[in-house]
């Protein structure tokens, strides 16, 4: 689905991931008008240059779908899923804790204007395997803290 977003959007984010834009702290002044997308991309996007992938999920949860061709979007829920050595196992395994960093990118002023993190479960205990990891961060979790930054 990412590929069908708006041409205008595409454009303007194609080749971008998010570390691309400064970070300069303000109020979200979107009117609801935004879409949310993840880090990290198929080999098709790949091929577009396009570095984020559309989440249907959660746009639908966070009632933002209604965007999705539009080209009139104040901004975009950039998240990115990143994880943490917290431990070592027996075996010499790594266990991993899970996280979200979750970029509000204003389209007009092209900055990020917030930024926050959301902590996944830890790993389990005791595994079979060479690593583990917990569980990602807590879907009802990030559609909250997105509806709370976003409201006006």
């Amino acid at each position: 689905m990412t590929t069908q977003l708006s041409p205008a959007l595409l454009k303007q984010l194609k080749e971008k991931k998010i570390d691309d834009f400064p970070y300069s702290p303000n109020t979200i002044r979107w009117e609801g008008k935004f879409l949310q997308v993840d880090g990290g991309v198929t080999y098709e996007l790949m091929m577009d240059s396009i570095k984020f992938t559309y989440n249907k999920k959660r746009n639908e949860a966070l009632n933002t779908h209604r965007f999705f061709s539009s080209s009139d979007i104040n901004g975009i829920v950039w998240i990115e899923t990143k994880s943490d050595v917290v431990g070592q196992y027996d075996n010499g395994g790594n266990a991993y804790q899970q996280y979200y960093v979750i970029s509000f990118l204003d389209l007009k002023q092209k900055v990020v204007l917030a930024q926050d993190t959301i902590w996944g479960g830890m790993p389990p205990k005791h595994i079979n395997t060479q690593i583990g990891f917990g569980k990602e961060p807590a879907e009802k979790a990030v559609i909250e803290l997105i509806n709370e930054r976003t409201k006006n």
